[in-house]
């Protein structure tokens, strides 16, 4: 299965907007302030890549990521399928505490999955500016991921 440029951007903006929804959801389940603060500012962070992505798809049709054997790999084993799963279903069939420690790690799960995807398509890629954002990309999911692990240990630290 050869995926197009178009398709590449497409899933990006996607990942983006299940990223914005996950967060916004979860923001709604915690009460500790700092910790929804920090993710209402995840959902405008993700609200952002989104507008990036979009732009890209309508200014450009060729990134050079043409048939990238890993790029192929990874969306065949990572992204047939959302990344952010249902926050509702997670936290209904759980106990509180339980549900926010899987939504917590399903969000740095997802995040490591972004991680990669990002850096791959910035390998794959022969256009010198979109190569500098996907690093910058890369880097901002990173630290999304170290962030939501410290939050999560605060959120259950304070449930305990």
């Amino acid at each position: 299965m050869l995926v197009t440029n178009s398709e590449l951007l497409e899933l990006s903006i996607k990942i983006e907007r299940e990223g914005q929804r996950f967060y916004a959801e979860l923001a709604e389940h915690v009460g500790d302030p700092k910790v929804k603060e920090f993710l209402n500012l995840m959902v405008k962070e993700e609200a952002a890549h989104e507008i990036h992505f979009t732009k890209m798809l309508e200014t450009k049709d060729d990134y050079g990521w043409g048939d990238d054997e890993d790029l192929q790999k990874l969306i065949e084993e990572n992204f047939q399928t959302d990344i952010f799963p249902s926050l509702e279903e997670t936290l209904n069939h759980l106990p509180r505490f339980e549900g926010l420690e899987k939504a917590f790690d399903f969000a740095i799960e997802a995040e490591k999955v972004a991680v990669e995807f990002y850096r791959i398509l910035g390998n794959a890629c022969n256009d010198f500016e979109l190569k500098t954002n996907m690093v910058l990309l890369e880097k901002a999911e990173i630290e999304h991921c170290k962030v939501v692990e410290t939050l999560k240990k605060r959120v259950l630290d304070s449930l305990a």
